[in-house]
């Protein structure tokens, strides 16, 4: 941010749950915010990327595959394929909610980059 117009109020780096939470807050009190992420497969954070949800959702499938004594390797390497084609698409699906939560709030920004200081008072 080096000019007059891309000044803002709050900058806050790191879209996870602090970030997603703090953002929408601030600018619903008149701030200007920026909320900076260095890769876009981590809008929402660690626990719906790759933490508790993705987990979770596997750990969910395995369960019920293993229930099953039938079926065969191939078919259990068959079911373990769309369970992680699956968990993708709702990790996915959450990611994309979390973003435009965020960046549809007045006074948000949504950068994606690094952020790094260049003074005390400039990133």
């Amino acid at each position: 941010m080096d000019t007059q117009r891309d000044k803002a109020d709050a900058l806050i780096i790191g879209f996870g749950k602090g970030g997603k939470t703090l953002a929408p807050f601030l600018a619903s009190q008149g701030l200007k915010v920026t909320l900076v992420e260095k890769s876009p497969t981590m809008y929402g954070g660690t626990c719906i990327n790759v933490g508790c949800i993705p987990t979770k959702a596997l750990a969910h499938e395995a369960h019920f595959i293993s229930l099953n004594e039938e079926h065969t390797l191939d078919e259990k390497k068959s079911k373990y394929a769309k369970a992680i084609k699956e968990k993708d698409a709702l990790v996915s699906l959450l990611r994309t909610k979390n973003f435009n939560n965020v960046n549809e709030q007045p006074g948000v920004t949504v950068i994606t980059g690094t952020a790094s200081f260049l003074s005390p008072n400039e990133v």
